[in-house]
């Protein structure tokens, strides 16, 4: 089981930062993530002795995690749960789509094995695409390392989303205040308190599962010793200054947080145990317990431009995504792009929505951070890029586009402007089947106006026919007399001259 490392790598710009994707490099859009160390918070004289968040209604029912799955069920299961019912007054344990799914985000991040996965991978996909509900993607004991499908799940989850994760140190005894401030109210005064998550060491570790000494949150169950090997994520969801611990040495040291582990309701005290301050700050074994906590700060967004994406490839590990933009309808290539963080050559050398399950699957890809870049663009060009390169053991045998669509929703969600990529454009040029490398489609957000040509002649006011211009019918029925001339071969020009009738009729002298 994977931990938080006691380093911390700025990872978020590597998975929204796009490289060339094109022959012509596209600027890329990103969000700038605020990750690394919290301001320090205001710090009460006066906190009150315990705190126990896993008493609010924003906390949700114990999970017992499935496989090595602890980073996940600790970041996304239990903290940002718990944070984005905090942030909407929402009863965690009322609906399952008041949580959300860490199985959702453990089957992205963990490469198609069940080996573990950090924290961050996870709150880095609730950045960049949101988290999918529990309602939607229930977390199941067979999950054979499932992908959602579907528009309008990953739609939902786009509103859904991580701002930016934190550190608190616990290097020394006076930082103590600050995660315990965090715990009582985030440093917001008169709001309620947050979740803190932390690794450690888990395997070989001591507990008194018959604690009987002072506390006002009544727990029996304290942690006597750290563990010496494996790893594990945990959550701390408040604390008990009245708790006492008798060190090594004899000393009686008081004071403890209150951990929730992932292991179900059998496991400490109804899934809880005492975590005593001094292990913070007197780890023996060394590197058995990470030197701070991490924290997560959500938002209720909406969405603004979204892709609607639908394949299908029978190992999905073979392809990633880059979506982008351009101005005007004549645009070849993007000038803005943003590389999708989910489904990109991840997974393992599955069917798109994993083992046992479809090759076909359908997403929702947001492309709301470059709202500022294509405001400024007219009549703009929507980009797809499917990158298809072998990975792993197994080559795509099945790999293809089935779904291009973009929604502007930049004038509410209820009536957003809808484009759709014509499939039997890529199906007359051989370009449905994801060849090698690039595969670029491009969609205009100006419908095309079909019209239909042939080499008639006219007749002069003799009624005399004259075999030059040439006869357009629009789409909607007008006609126009096209005639070229003065081409210049040393310029490679020529010069369009037409006349238009734009009431329909077929005078067009």
């Amino acid at each position: 089981m994977k931990h938080f490392p006691h380093t911390i790598i700025i990872l978020i710009a590597l998975l929204l930062t796009a490289g060339s994707w094109i022959s012509a490099p596209a600027q890329v859009v990103v969000s700038a993530v605020p990750v690394g160390k919290r301001a320090p918070l205001r710090v009460d004289s006066d906190l009150p002795s315990s705190v126990d968040n896993t008493l609010k209604k924003y906390f949700p029912p114990l999970i017992d995690q499935k496989g090595g799955s602890c980073a996940q069920a600790s970041a996304i299961g239990y903290m940002f749960t718990y944070e984005m019912n905090r942030l909407l007054d929402r009863d965690a344990r009322a609906s399952a789509d008041n949580r959300f799914s860490y199985q959702y985000t453990y089957n992205f991040v963990n490469d198609g094995e069940d080996g573990g996965s950090f924290g961050w991978d996870g709150l880095s996909l609730a950045m960049s695409n949101g988290i999918i509900t529990e309602g939607d993607f229930p977390v199941s004991s067979s999950s054979s390392f499932k992908w959602a499908t579907g528009y309008d799940k990953y739609l939902k989850a786009i509103h859904y989303r991580a701002t930016g994760f934190r550190q608190i140190s616990l290097e020394k005894w006076d930082d103590l205040a600050q995660v315990k401030q965090f715990l009582y109210d985030r440093g917001e005064s008169g709001k309620p308190g947050g979740l803190v998550v932390y690794s450690a060491k888990a395997t070989n570790w001591s507990f008194n599962n018959n604690y009987s000494g002072p506390s006002e949150t009544g727990y029996k169950c304290l942690l006597t010793k750290l563990a010496t090997e494996g790893g594990h994520a945990l959550t701390i969801a408040g604390y008990d200054d009245l708790v006492e611990f008798t060190t090594p040495s004899g000393e009686v040291t008081r004071g403890a947080f209150i951990v929730v582990n992932t292991w179900g309701s059998y496991s400490h005290d109804n899934g809880r145990f005492y975590l005593p301050y001094w292990f913070f700050f007197n780890s023996v074994p060394a590197n058995s317990l990470s030197s701070y906590v991490t924290t997560v700060d959500v938002a209720y967004q909406e969405p603004k431009i979204v892709y609607r994406v639908g394949v299908s490839c029978d190992s999905r590990d073979d392809l990633s995504f880059m979506i982008g933009a351009a101005s005007g309808n004549m645009a070849a290539t993007p000038t803005a792009g943003l590389r999708v963080s989910i489904a990109n050559h991840q997974g393992g050398d599955y069917p798109m929505q994993g083992f046992y399950w479809p090759s076909d699957i359908e997403f929702a890809f947001d492309f709301s951070s470059a709202v500022p870049r294509v405001e400024e663009m007219t009549d703009p060009t929507w980009f797809l890029n499917v990158e298809r390169a072998a990975r792993g053991n197994k080559k795509a045998v099945v790999a293809r586009l089935d779904r291009f669509e973009v929604y502007d929703y930049r004038g509410g969600m209820a009536d957003p402007r809808h484009y759709i990529y014509d499939l039997s454009e890529a199906v007359e040029e051989g370009r449905r089947d994801f060849s090698s490398g690039d595969n670029l489609y491009a969609l205009t957000s100006v419908p095309p106006c079909y019209v239909s040509c042939s080499p008639l002649t006219w007749l002069d006011r003799l009624k005399q026919p004259v075999a030059a211009p040439l006869i357009f019918k629009t789409a909607a029925g007008n006609y126009a007399k096209v005639r070229f001339s003065s081409y210049d071969r040393e310029k490679g020009t020529i010069t369009l001259k037409y006349v238009y009738n734009p009431n329909g009729g077929r005078d067009v002298r």
